[in-house]
């Protein structure tokens, strides 16, 4: 049996039907993970934000959740390649998602403007043994307002 470590998710709330979401597989590791860039909706229309989020795992299963427009972003992990840190910045939607693997590659996508109250606070996640599991967190009809990562605890 995985052992998972979850960090929460952080960012704003919604009351959007269904809005809660889980990708995550505790037998197979993250292989690829595709997120979609745009200008937010609404009152956020003045910023870059998280629209959507993409997992592969290696046995071939994607999950996908959020509103797939703007620029699309993908990462392929490397075999056996960790996660050494992880970030994701929220406000009352998720603005960036930024992580460097211990192959020293970053991902680095979503609003980069911290000027005028936007851009949110950074959220460092804990990483266990660096192998990535997947996501949760909330979504509207228009982009992600919350997400938190899932790791495999430092002892497996």
């Amino acid at each position: 049996m995985t052992l998972s470590l979850g960090n929460p998710p952080t960012g704003g709330t919604t009351t959007a039907e269904d809005n809660s979401f889980t990708i995550r597989n505790e037998l197979n590791a993250v292989q690829t993970i595709t997120v979609w860039i745009a200008d937010g909706s609404g009152n956020f229309s003045n910023r870059k934000l998280v629209k959507a989020i993409k997992v592969k795992y290696s046995d071939g299963t994607e999950r996908a959740h959020g509103n797939q427009t703007g620029t699309s972003h993908s990462f392929k992990f490397d075999s056996g390649e960790k996660v050494k840190s992880m970030s994701i910045w929220t406000g009352l939607r998720v603005d960036r998602i930024k992580w460097v693997t211990h192959n020293n590659r970053t991902f680095d996508h979503g609003g980069k403007d911290y000027t005028d109250g936007k851009g949110g606070t950074e959220y460092p996640q804990d990483v266990g043994n660096g192998i990535l599991l997947g996501f949760e967190g909330t979504r509207d009809a228009n982009e992600l307002v919350s997400l938190g990562s899932s790791f495999k605890e430092a002892s497996d």
